[in-house]
C-alpha cells in the first residue's frame, strides 16, 4: 500500500480519535473540578471549555475537509499543527506544570507517527518540545525573574498559580526530561508504526499471493474439460465444475447433495453404501444415461479427499466423455477393416471376372446350339441369372476397392437432393403409402463437393430408406448450413431400423440387410464422404427407423 493509500484510509480514524480524546479530557476535567473541589487550583474550566469547543469545531472542519480534499500529507500536517497549538492552550488554562494533561503533547506524537514519515515525527517531537518549553519559560519568568515582572507591569499576567516553588534548576531538569520523553517516544511509536505498516504490507502481499493462487486455482477448475465431482465421506455432493454439468446434462439444483449412487449408479462404490473408494483411487469405463442425449460411455476416476492434519475428508470424481473417442475408435477400426478387405477383394474380383465371363459366355452359346427341354432351359436361365448378379457384385466390389476420381468445386446442395427426391419418387417401389417430407431452404447451401459423388451418396441413402419402408413410411430429408462451417443433409425414415449389431457394422462391406442388395452401397458411400473430408452418422433403433447425418465442408479444406 503506498503512502497516499495509508494516509487516507488513517486520517478518518485519526479524526475519530481526536473526537474521543476531545471529549475525554473536557469530562476528566469537569468530574474533578465538581467531584473534588479545590480552592488552590485555578479555575480554568470556563477557559478549557472554549478550547475544547474550539478544538471540537476545527476536527469538524477536519472531517468535512478530509472528503473534499485529496492532499491527505497536507492535511496531515495541518491537523498536527493544529493540535499542538490547542493542547499548549489546554496545559496552559489547567495549571502548566500542574496540569494533568501534558501527555496530550506525547498523543499528538504517537498520532503522528500514525500519519507521517519516521523523519517527520521526531520534527514533531521538536515542535512539541519548544511549543511545550516555550510555555513553561513564560509561566514561571515571574518566579525564575521577579525584578523582571516589577519593572513590566504588562508582564503580570504571566504570573503562575502554582503553588510549587520553582528555581532555574527545577525548570531546566523538567525541559530536559520533557525533551527526553518526546523523542523516546517518537523513535519508539515510529519504530512499532513503522514495524506494523512493513507486517501489513507483507501481510497484505501474503493475502493478495494466497488470493492470486486460489483464484488460479479457481480458475483451472472452472476452465478444466474434465468433469470434477467433490463429495464428502457419506457420498454427497458437495461441489462441481460446470463441465460436469455440461458432461452429465445436469443443473446445479440436480447435483447439490445428491448421492453419488445416483448421479453415476454404474460406478463401484466400494467401502459400503455409494460412499466412494475406500482406499486408493478408483478408474472404470461406465455407461451413463444422459437426459438429453443417448447412452454416454464415461471414464471415471475417484481418489479420497485428504485434508493436511485432518485426514480423509471424502472423495474427488473426475471423469470425461469417451463416446466421441469411442465412436471415432470404431471408425478407425472399420476402416482398417474395410482397407484390408478391400485390398483382398480387388485381388480376388480380378481373379473372377475373367473366369465368370467365361462361364457366361459358355451359357449362352450353349443356348443357341443345343435342343433343351423345359428344365434344362430353366437350369440355363438360373445359371444366366446368378452370372449376371455375381458380375454386378463383382463390379460393385471392384468400384469400391479402387481409388476414386473426384472433381471439386463448389455446388448448392439443394438442387441435388431435389434431383435425388424426384428419381426416388418415379422409383418402381414407390408406392402411395410412401410420402416425402423435403425441409429445403430457399436460399443455396454451398459446399466443396464432387456433384456426381454426391448424387451417388444421396441415392444409396434414399434407396436403403425405401427399401426399409416396404409397407410404406415417411422419407424426411433436410438441409441446413450447421456449425463449423460445414453443410449438414439429413435423412430420417420411419422403416423397420437397426439393431445394434447391425449400427456397429453398418458402413462395413457385405453387412446390407436386404435380399438384392449386395451389401456395398452404404460402404461406397462412406468411402466417398470421406474422402470429402466431411463426416456420416447413423441413429437408429430396431421398429423406430433411421437416420443419417451428411456433413460436408462448405469451403476447400486444408488437406485437399
Amino acid at each position: 500500500m503506498n503512502p497516499r493509500t495509508e494516509l487516507h484510509t488513517w486520517l478518518p480514524y485519526v479524526i475519530k480519535i481526536r473526537f474521543v480524546i476531545i471529549s475525554f479530557v473536557f469530562a476528566i476535567e469537569y468530574s474533578i473540578r465538581v467531584l473534588v473541589p479545590d480552592p488552590n487550583r485555578p479555575d480554568a474550566i470556563r477557559y478549557l471549555g472554549f478550547i475544547v469547543i474550539l478544538w471540537f469545531i476545527v476536527n469538524l472542519f477536519f472531517l468535512f475537509y478530509n472528503q473534499i480534499s485529496r492532499d491527505y500529507l497536507q492535511q496531515a500536517y495541518l491537523q498536527i499543527l493544529l493540535d499542538l497549538g490547542i493542547i499548549t492552550g489546554v496545559v496552559h488554562v489547567t495549571g502548566d506544570l500542574d496540569s494533568n494533561y501534558l501527555s496530550l503533547y506525547l498523543v499528538a506524537i504517537i498520532l503522528a507517527s500514525m500519519l507521517l514519515p519516521r523523519a517527520r515525527v521526531f520534527l514533531v517531537a521538536a515542535v512539541s518540545f519548544v511549543f511545550m518549553g516555550f510555555l513553561l519559560e513564560l509561566a514561571y519568568l515571574p518566579n525564575l525573574y521577579p525584578q523582571l515582572v516589577v519593572r513590566h507591569p504588562a508582564l503580570r499576567f504571566l504570573q503562575t498559580t502554582s503553588t510549587i516553588p520553582v528555581g532555574l534548576s527545577d525548570v531546566q531538569i523538567k525541559i530536559f526530561a520533557s525533551l527526553f520523553g518526546f523523542f523516546a517516544v517518537a523513535y519508539l511509536s515510529s519504530y512499532l508504526t513503522e514495524s506494523l505498516r512493513k507486517t501489513g504490507a507483507e501481510l497484505r502481499d501474503k493475502s493478495g499471493q494466497v488470493a492470486s493462487l486460489q483464484a488460479i486455482k479457481e480458475n483451472i477448475i472452472q476452465s478444466m474439460r474434465d468433469g470434477l465431482l467433490t463429495t464428502d465421506l457419506e457420498g454427497r455432493v458437495l461441489d462441481f465444475n460446470p463441465a460436469s454439468l455440461e458432461i452429465l446434462g445436469r443443473t446445479p439444483t440436480d447435483l447439490n447433495g445428491r448421492l453419488i449412487s445416483e448421479v453415476l449408479p454404474d460406478f463401484p462404490a466400494q467401502g459400503g453404501a455409494a460412499t466412494g473408494p475406500a482406499n486408493g483411487s478408483v478408474r472404470k469405463e461406465v455407461s451413463y444415461a444422459h437426459p438429453r442425449h443417448e447412452a454416454r460411455i464415461l471414464a471415471v476416476a475417484a481418489s479420497p479427499l485428504v485434508v493436511p492434519d485432518a485426514g480423509r475428508s471424502g472423495h474427488v470424481y473426475t471423469f470425461q466423455d469417451l463416446t466421441d473417442e469411442k465412436r471415432r475408435e470404431a471408425e478407425y477400426h472399420a476402416k482398417d477393416r474395410m482397407a484390408s478387405l478391400g485390398r483382398m477383394a480387388a485381388g480376388i474380383a480380378h481373379e473372377i471376372r475373367n473366369p465368370l465371363a467365361s462361364i457366361a459366355g459358355s451359357v449362352k452359346l450353349l443356348r443357341t446350339i443345343a435342343h433343351l427341354d423345359d428344365d434344362q432351359a430353366q437350369l440355363i436361365d438360373i445359371v444366366s441369372r446368378e452370372s449376371e448378379r455375381l458380375n454386378k457384385l463383382v463390379s460393385d466390389f471392384l468400384l469400391y476397392s479402387r481409388e476414386l476420381r473426384f472433381e471439386f468445386e463448389e455446388v448448392n446442395i439443394v438442387p441435388l437432393v431435389e434431383e435425388t427426391m424426384l428419381l426416388l419418387a418415379n422409383h418402381p417401389a414407390f408406392s402411395p403409402r410412401h410420402r416425402l417430407v423435403k425441409e429445403l431452404p430457399r436460399r443455396p447451401v454451398m459446399a466443396f463437393a464432387d456433384a456426381d459423388k454426391m448424387r451417388q451418396v444421396f441415392w444409396n441413402i434414399c434407396d436403403n430408406s425405401l427399401k426399409a419402408m416396404p409397407e410404406g413410411g415417411t422419407l424426411t430429408v433436410a438441409v441446413e448450413e450447421g456449425k463449423d462451417h460445414v453443410a449438414r443433409i439429413t435423412f430420417g425414415d420411419t422403416g423397420v431400423g437397426l439393431s445394434q449389431a447391425q449400427l456397429e457394422k453398418v458402413f462395413e462391406p457385405f453387412q446390407g440387410s436386404f435380399a438384392d442388395g449386395t451389401g456395398l452401397g452404404l460402404a461406397i458411400v462412406y468411402h466417398i464422404v470421406e474422402a470429402h473430408h466431411g463426416r456420416i452418422q447413423v441413429r437408429s433403433a430396431l421398429g423406430q427407423g433411421t437416420r443419417f447425418l451428411v456433413e460436408l465442408p462448405r469451403t476447400r479444406p486444408a488437406a485437399q
